[in-house]
């Protein structure tokens, strides 16, 4: 049994499209299909899934779906499978999942599947990206709008560079603390937030490491060619970026911070985080 886990506000398909996934899995023998009504349901029927043995639950939504859904699975022997339909889908891009719908269905049906890892903001699980600076701050302002998509992403981001200001932030890594400014600074599990924006394009998915990745202010006029290297995967080449790879790190701030996690807003309490990995705890279709 397989059961198909749908998010009904999700992403920026249409509910025309959403109606021909629905008829698509009832067509499917051996499949469920569920559908989430609150947040947080995601984790509790992937939960459910698990304690029922259930082989394979298929989240349908975007990272944040995808994410809760997840979870609820982490250090159990039922496999993720995604049916992509969110605005950014950055695990399913990365694990090179298909974005048409009864392609991915059917890859979430027959592919193997493999081990990756878990990662950690304090006690919050990420799968591709964490992070704070201007990327939570353009996540929050892009949680608020009534539309979804890469277009509204775009506007917002370009809207925010205007009166962002970077921040000073202490990184302790390995024994070693020290101080730096950042626009943004990035937690990779995965090698991108979504729509192919590469942020991290060595990371690999299942290597036991967080890759750490500070993006430097930099001069206006500096913009494209960043945004240009984001998309092509050069941005380790920048001399705006400095990265590091480890097991562990521990993030501090003057004052509480407004993460990300997989592209969903988050403003904690806290002024200190620390970023950790459990090495291959998420079992996945297609990894």
């Amino acid at each position: 049994m397989i059961w198909f886990v749908l998010n009904p506000k999700s992403g920026t398909t249409t509910p025309a499209r959403k109606n021909k996934i629905i008829q698509s899995i009832n067509k499917l023998t051996h499949a469920k299909l569920i559908f989430t009504e609150y947040a947080g349901h995601g984790t509790a029927i992937a939960q459910q899934a698990v304690n029922e043995g259930i082989e394979r639950v298929v989240a349908i939504g975007g990272d944040g779906t995808v994410n809760e859904i997840a979870k609820g699975l982490i250090g159990s022997n039922t496999a993720l499978g995604i049916v992509p339909i969110g605005s950014g889908n950055g695990l399913a891009r990365h694990l090179n999942i298909p974005l048409k719908i009864e392609q991915a269905i059917q890859f979430a049906l027959s592919r193997s599947a493999g081990y990756i890892d878990t990662c950690y903001l304090n006690d919050i699980p990420f799968f591709c990206t964490a992070g704070v600076g201007f990327d939570a701050f353009v996540a929050n302002e892009f949680a608020q709008q009534g539309s979804r998509g890469l277009k509204t992403y775009a506007k917002m981001s370009l809207k925010s560079f205007r009166t962002y200001k970077s921040e000073s932030y202490v990184i302790e890594h390995q024994g070693i603390a020290y101080e730096k400014m950042a626009f943004s600074i990035t937690f990779a599990n995965a090698t991108q937030y979504g729509n192919n924006a590469l942020i991290s394009p060595k990371s690999k998915i299942d290597d036991g490491l967080v890759d750490l990745v500070i993006l430097k202010p930099f001069p206006f006029g500096a913009a494209p060619v960043i945004g240009v290297r984001l998309f092509r995967g050069t941005l380790p080449n920048s001399r705006y970026i400095d990265m590091e790879s480890s097991e562990q790190f521990v993030l501090k701030s003057t004052k509480p911070l407004l993460i990300h996690f997989d592209g969903e807003p988050l403003q904690l309490p806290t002024h200190e985080v620390k970023v950790g990995v459990l090495p291959k705890s998420l079992k996945v279709v297609g990894a």
